[in-house]
């Protein structure tokens, strides 16, 4: 079974290269795009996954054009195509590295079809921030679904 999510320790090391974990690296291979995340990471994508992606932003019934221009400038327009390295490592625009504020010690994660990578200290910040509401919505799902199911 492949497991299509998960994290992985790593670092960036002084040419501002990540590493991305060997098991999540036959996924992604060749070109491969870098932008901005939603929050402060960097998401990377491969060119399929980066066109649907697009697509999504650019006909987006829902979006005011005010919305589209927003997510155009901090996502689409900070792009950039990457690949890995023989070493599994992939080269961190330095505009990426600094909206993430990626530092030594990080995290890679894996989301089905995109990789994040986080500064490891501003992941466990926004963890924290973000524990009420993660509670509140397993608690949920916990008293709905889970429960029911067994």
């Amino acid at each position: 079974m492949e497991l299509k999510r998960g994290s992985a320790e790593s670092s960036l090391d002084d040419k501002g290269r990540v590493s991305i974990p060997v098991r999540f690296r036959e996924y992604f291979q060749g070109d491969l795009i870098i932008t901005w995340g939603a929050d402060h990471c960097a998401w990377i994508m491969t060119p399929a996954v980066w066109e649907r992606f697009e697509r999504t932003i650019r006909d987006s019934e829902t979006l005011t054009p005010g919305e589209r221009m927003i997510l155009e400038s901090k996502h689409l327009n900070e792009a950039q195509v990457v690949e890995l390295d023989k070493a599994g490592r992939i080269a961190v625009p330095p505009r990426t590295r600094r909206y993430a504020n990626l530092t030594k010690n990080c995290l890679v994660i894996r989301s089905e079809d995109r990789l994040y990578i986080w500064d490891s200290a501003t992941y466990d910040a926004y963890l924290t921030e973000k524990g009420p509401a993660a509670q509140a919505a397993w608690n949920k799902i916990n008293d709905r679904e889970y429960l029911s199911a067994n």
